[in-house]
């Protein structure tokens, strides 16, 4: 056995820079999957320099994959919270109808590629029989203590053609060291970094760690220096990626619940392992291979580049979460930097508000937005990973399969067919080998590209008659040229000039990568169409066109937030008769007909239904709304007056303060049972909630406190709405009081603040 206490992220490297680059030299350069900017590097050498840094091969197959899958179960569910606590009873577990073919079902209804199972999340409960831990489905009362949750899921995906990702959470509740179920715990126990075989001995694990045991089938053992929670990561780690077959991504989340306890971890290490056992696996979040892109929302960058400027060599660098708004425009790409192909990954949940496990009272997301996270996450050069939350049965409730039922057949009805077939594809220029026909050849191994000397260029398809569309597909050759396209426009012919087809509000035509959907704010009809590449890095390319015409008729009615004045409004882009319902039950066609602006019940459900031609309901969209409507709400006191934002039924707006605390006049005396809080909406987090204090009162003089200290748990990364309950109260008036924020800087901020109706009593 080898001693290995250094990463060997440089040494996957299939190409590196050469002295000659480092030094800042000139042509030619090579390509290469790291480049170095030079002190002397004039700003056409820089731009060629990030042109030219490709992806490493197990990125390249991994972009390809685009619709991948999360899946969170666990002890979680069955205390229907997002974060334990690490002292739950293993008993809680026992899913009584556990099916986890079911699970790959509906992974493969959207054409899924990957499903990352969470193997063990912060509460330390390992979802497979480790050997290492007696906090294991070992310990539960299912399958009669033989349960192995991974077993099970790694089956159903290779029966489903699916592949496999792990989730293994670093921090782990149990394991800590001030955990009464647990005090001899190894997270934060300070112990020494010791020599240590992988796998380690089960009953040597702490009197003689460099004992190992047995290698599984067809792996080696490996030896690290390394302290007892890191030893104990690494032999689950090593369970995992040796016993269930290919492992083609592994998962680190960045959370650490309780960060009062320090503990270091050992990535080098880590990453050194899994590049032995499952050398084609991508590292995702806080690795070399995959980076989160810095929001749960499931909405990524209209800007987003795979190529990221480092401060140091990847092989030294601590893959820090990048949530900045730029990462790689030319502004940032500065002597000294390492540019690294760095793709990214958009999680966002089936469930609304950004919830990970299943409750009892949480729904799935309006399936307008879900195809919006679509566009918004896949169409901006990013991987997708939505998570599917199995019920305390061990399945996926019907409302879940039914948003993913609709949400798939509309993406598959929108791009069951290329508009764009039979089109005759013309260049203005093109190089060798690379002519225009390149680019609508079903083929992403062959491609356009510019001329040399050219960073613009025209692609222009004729049809063989009119079609109408309205989103426009583009893809790079990224796996062999890079990502070089920095700006496009989108033409169409009106039978006498070109004509700049306008894209939704909500893009910019900016960057391409791996896969750029347009969705146009208009359907347009021609039969020709030309792209131009109006700036790029080096001699553009583009791998495929394809246009597409988005399936309207699928669609549910959009509802929007309810307002100020506690109303709603529902539309369509077709148009047409629009039913709804408030009482919970399904729209049909003697439901009520929409007029106008709705009131929907205080903490209610707003179904519709667009009326199809033969008089049935079409899709049904839904929309809960949380807390009670503000109509005729008030501050109270003399809270700062631009707090009004809270309470203004405007997402778009957002209250900033020094100030701590928010008293709000309902008007009248309420039965309410929680508070909402939604979190600013502009992308940044200063003045987030974290802690916070919830008092009532029915005359505000006589007050009582209904929550002491509260935590919106994951709100720093998942900045949705955010909910806490608690025994039903009559109030008139409310206080919120931040207690922390998440940067512990004194500031307060939030979009809206609501009081959550109490259920009839």
């Amino acid at each position: 056995m080898t001693m290995h206490r250094w990463t060997t992220v440089a040494l996957a490297l299939s190409l590196a820079p050469s002295l000659a680059q480092l030094a800042g030299a000139a042509e030619p350069l090579r390509y290469a999957t790291e480049q170095v900017i030079a002190p002397t590097d004039t700003p056409a050498t820089i731009a060629e320099k990030a042109a030219k840094v490709l992806p490493r091969a197990n990125q390249a197959a991994w972009m390809r994959l685009e619709r991948t899958f999360f899946l969170h179960f666990g002890v979680n569910t069955f205390n229907q919270v997002e974060w334990g606590s690490g002292r739950e009873s293993p008993a809680l577990f026992n899913p009584a109808a556990l099916d986890a073919r079911q699970w790959l079902q509906a992974v493969r209804q959207f054409d899924g590629k990957l499903l990352v199972l969470v193997a063990k999340h912060h509460d330390g409960f390992a979802m497979w029989p480790s050997r290492y831990t007696a906090h294991s489905t070992a310990a539960s009362p299912w399958r009669g203590g033989h349960g192995d949750l991974v077993r099970e899921v790694a089956d159903a995906a290779r029966a489903a053609g699916v592949k496999l990702g792990i989730y293994l959470s670093p921090a782990d509740l149990y394991q800590l060291r001030t955990n009464p179920a647990n005090p001899a715990g190894y997270y934060g126990n300070g112990s020494a970094s010791r020599v240590s075989a992988i796998p380690t001995d089960p009953d040597s694990f702490l009197r003689d760690p460099a004992r190992g045991r047995a290698p599984a089938p067809g792996f080696g053992s490996y030896t690290y220096k390394v302290n007892d929670y890191n030893r104990y990561f690494l032999n689950q780690l090593y369970e995992l990626l040796t016993a269930y077959g290919p492992v083609d991504e592994v998962w680190f989340d960045g959370a650490n619940p309780d960060p009062s306890v320090a503990e270091t971890y050992d990535y080098a290490a880590w990453y050194d392992l899994i590049r032995k056992l499952q050398p084609q696996a991508v590292i995702m979040g806080k690795g070399p291979d995959v980076r989160w892109v810095g929001t749960e929302s499931g909405y990524g960058r209209t800007t987003e580049w795979s190529v990221v400027p480092l401060p140091s060599a990847p092989a030294h660098f601590n893959w820090p979460d990048m949530q900045a708004a730029d990462l790689g425009s030319r502004a940032r790409l500065t002597p000294g930097s390492h540019l690294w192909w760095y793709p990214a990954e958009t999680n966002a949940t089936l469930l609304a508000n950004g919830q990970w496990f299943w409750a009892a009272d949480k729904r799935p997301r309006p399936v307008t937005q879900l195809v919006d996270i679509f566009y918004s996450s896949i169409g901006r050069n990013a991987n997708l990973i939505l998570n599917l939350s199995p019920d305390q049965r061990g399945l996926l409730p019907d409302d879940q399969l039914t948003a993913m039922t609709q949400l798939s057949e509309i993406v598959r009805a929108t791009f069951a067919t290329d508009l764009a077939a039979g089109a005759r594809v013309a260049a203005d220029h093109a190089a060798a080998r690379h002519r225009a026909t390149a680019a609508h050849d079903g083929n992403l191994d062959s491609w356009w590209e510019a001329a040399p000397g050219h960073t613009t260029g025209t692609l222009t398809l004729r049809l063989p008659k009119p079609v109408r569309f309205d989103v426009v597909s583009l893809r790079e050759a990224v796996k062999q040229r890079g990502q070089r396209i920095e700006s496009f426009s989108i033409d169409t012919w009106n039978g006498r000039d070109w004509v700049a087809a306008t894209p939704v509000a909500s893009d910019t035509l900016t960057t391409v990568g791996q896969r750029r959907l347009v969705r146009l704010a208009t359907p347009q009809t021609s039969d020709r169409v030309r792209i131009r590449i109006t700036a790029a890095r080096y001699a553009p390319t583009l791998a495929e066109i394809g246009l597409y015409l988005q399936s309207a008729e699928l669609l549910p009615p959009t509802i929007d937030e309810r307002g100020a004045d506690g109303t709603v409004r529902i539309s369509h882009p077709l148009g047409g008769r629009l039913v709804y319902t408030t009482d919970g039950s399904a729209p049909a066609a003697t439901s009520p007909l929409y007029t106008g602006p709705l009131t929907p019940p205080p903490g209610g459900t707003l179904r519709t239904a667009r009326l199809l031609d033969d008089g049935r309901p079409g899709v049904v969209g839904v929309r809960s709304f949380i807390g009670l409507s503000p109509r005729g709400w008030q501050l109270a006191g003399s809270t700062d007056a631009a707090a009004t934002r809270l309470i203004d039924g405007a997402p778009d707006t957002f209250w900033e303060s020094q100030s701590r605390s928010v008293t709000v006049d309902m008007g009248a005396a309420q039965r309410i049972a929680g508070v909402a809080y939604l979190p600013r909406q502009d992308g940044q987090l200063n003045g987030t909630v974290e802690h916070f204090r919830f008092d009532t009162s029915e005359d505000g003089v006589q007050w009582h406190t209904t929550i002491e200290r509260g935590f919106f748990a994951n709100v720093r990364n998942n900045p949705d709405w955010q909910q806490a309950r608690f025994a039903p109260v009559t109030a008139r008036y409310f206080r919120f009081t931040a207690l922390d924020d998440v940067w512990r800087n004194g500031w307060t901020s939030g979009a809206e603040l609501s009081a959550i109706p109490a259920d009839r009593e």
